[in-house]
């Protein structure tokens, strides 16, 4: 019995389509947690990414960075913040979260479902191109007293499956790849922070 658990596991390991993931921006930096009012931002999503969970892992791993200095835009009361953030946050969108928060940085996620195509066993929807699962996360850290970004790191994470391969394989779709890639953005930004001494 025990040699045919192993046999199933393997069998399942083996049988999976792999993702590589394309880390870009402040791979290594090192940030500073140890002091500072930080304010999260919902995550923003686009084309249709599924935001499951994505505010509250973000939420939990920064708080086990930060502890209470760290409060979620939406958990917030009374805050005067912009509706509709951009893309790229401007000195005169810096000034006005500062100016309705009174919080020194400004953390904010974005994630991008840029390709859907490949479904959970294995096979693509297209007969003629390879086809590909596609998410992305862009985490950017803004410092509100000096009115400027800190921080940014990009995660690509794709999965292709050949037109040729006919085999059928597990595969994560494009939301569970984006899940993928903010813990590994949070992995790196846990690794590489600056600790009390």
């Amino acid at each position: 019995m025990k040699y045919l658990y192993i046999l199933l596991v393997a069998i399942v390991i083996t049988s999976c389509n792999s993702v590589k993931y394309t880390h870009s921006g402040d791979v290594n930096s090192r940030l500073d947690f140890r002091k500072g009012k930080w304010l999260l931002n919902d995550v923003t999503s686009f084309k249709n990414t599924r935001k499951d969970g994505l505010t509250e892992m973000a939420n939990e791993r920064f708080s086990e960075l930060i502890g209470n200095r760290l409060l979620v835009v939406s958990n917030m009361k009374g805050i005067l913040i912009p509706s509709n953030i951009s893309a790229s946050l401007d000195k005169s969108i810096l000034k006005d979260i500062k100016n309705g928060t009174g919080y020194d940085y400004f953390i904010d996620i974005r994630t991008k479902n840029i390709a859907n195509e490949v479904d959970i066993l294995g096979t693509g929807s297209s007969q003629t191109d390879p086809s590909k699962n596609i998410g992305e996360v862009t985490l950017s850290i803004y410092d509100l007293n000096m009115f400027k970004i800190l921080y940014s790191q990009t995660v690509v994470g794709k999965l292709v499956v050949s037109e040729r391969d006919n085999d059928y394989a597990l595969s994560k779709n494009s939301n569970l790849i984006i899940h993928s890639a903010l813990k590994r953005i949070m992995k790196k930004i846990k690794k590489n922070q600056i600790k009390a001494k």
